[in-house]
């Protein structure tokens, strides 16, 4: 029999229970099977000022089926070097270095060349110079890649349904981050 006090402690601790089942389901949409890795960079044995620091970027492909991806502020992108894609960090103050970066809109439908397909297992492997990173020569550095992944099918490209393309509808996305490499600026 309830009393006047035992009827809200059962409705507040069904609430509880209903909270917490709720809120640890996993409703967590799926996440391309992608991996960012970077080579250790070079720059120049000497220099002054800001210099350009050359990197290799790979993506691979983890998934069981050939992936589509949108290159769109990926490093794939062919103006990744200025989209804030690539974080080159001071070691000594593990503090980011200011780089020069922009930010633009784009407008759908993409067009067909910036669309990459990879497929399963498969890498795709790009150059990219940061320029006018400012470098103390001497000083130990890193850099990573970071960002998100604007839109990828887990299908070819002429697989992938027009309607998809045009929205970007359909397709999976999510965070990239790659392990951070060092850059040993002029040595």
């Amino acid at each position: 029999m309830f009393t006047l006090f035992t009827r809200p402690l059962v409705l507040f601790s069904l609430g509880l229970f209903a909270i917490y089942h709720f809120a640890t389901m996993s409703d967590t949409p799926p996440t391309p099977k992608l991996t960012v890795r970077l080579r250790s960079p070079s720059t120049p044995a000497s220099f002054e000022g800001p210099v350009a620091v050359s990197v290799t970027a790979s993506v691979t492909n983890n998934a069981e089926s050939t992936v589509t991806l949108l290159n769109w502020g990926s490093p794939l992108d062919p103006r990744a070097n200025i989209l804030g894609v690539f974080e080159i960090c001071d070691v000594d103050s593990d503090e980011p270095v200011a780089l020069d970066e922009i930010k633009f809109r784009r407008v759908l439908p993409a067009p067909r060349e910036d669309y990459v397909q990879i497929r399963a297992g498969d890498s795709v492997e790009v150059k990219i110079t940061i320029p006018r990173a400012p470098l103390e020569q001497g000083k130990p550095y890193t850099v990573r890649a970071k960002g998100w992944w604007q839109a990828v099918w887990e299908a070819p490209l002429q697989d992938v349904p027009p309607e998809d393309l045009k929205e970007l509808t359909g397709a999976l996305r999510g965070e990239f981050v790659s392990d951070p490499v060092p850059i040993e600026a002029g040595q």
